[in-house]
């Protein structure tokens, strides 16, 4: 059995971990309990609604690290391939370097879905704005910008498919090198 964790914020992460390993329907109470180091007493201590509340802080936390790591470079300080590639190293840290499931997808199957409504939409659309607007700045119409964000969000949850598929990170961080061509065209 792992360490006991000594924080709702560690169990979060370890749910999180969990959610990605083995989906949200499987992610049994034991197996959260053995993840975390809790007992199932002390998952509803922080969780009292049990999975569904799991499910939640997991999503919360999912959401404060894609925007840390992963929209905020976009509107940060530096050239816009630069921003990009800042960008690319975080999804490359959320994700793991290719190994970790994509949460966004997580959240759309089964009951996942019944216990984050809307939390998988909100943050593809987050993440496609956020893609669009780098691609504009760099002088895209705004059709096209939109295109190349959609473009960039089907190639990086496909990378990832393919990453694990084939037990190899390298389609996934081959994606990301290609990110700023992808979002920026001419200008990366």
């Amino acid at each position: 059995m792992p360490q006991i964790k000594s924080s709702r914020e560690e169990a979060v992460e370890a749910i999180m971990r969990e959610f990605r390993n083995s989906g949200y329907d499987a992610a049994s109470l034991a197996r959260l309990s053995a993840a975390t180091g809790l007992g199932k007493s002390s998952l509803y201590h922080y969780f009292p609604n049990g999975k569904e509340d799991m499910a939640k802080a997991a999503g919360a936390r999912a959401v404060e690290l894609v925007m840390e790591a992963v929209i905020e470079p976009l509107s940060g300080a530096g050239s816009l391939k630069a921003r990009v590639q800042k960008t690319a190293v975080g999804l490359s840290k959320f994700y793991n370097g290719g190994k970790a499931s994509c949460l966004v997808d997580l959240f759309t199957i089964g009951d996942a879905e019944t216990a984050t409504p809307g939390l998988a939409k909100a943050m593809a659309e987050a993440l496609l704005r956020a893609f669009a607007g780098v691609a504009e700045e760099a002088g895209q119409p705004k059709k096209d910008a939109k295109a190349r964000a959609e473009r960039a969000v089907i190639e990086i949850e496909g990378a990832l498919v393919v990453t694990r598929a084939l037990g190899s990170t390298h389609p996934f961080q081959r994606m990301l090198a290609r990110l700023p061509t992808v979002l920026l065209g001419g200008k990366a």
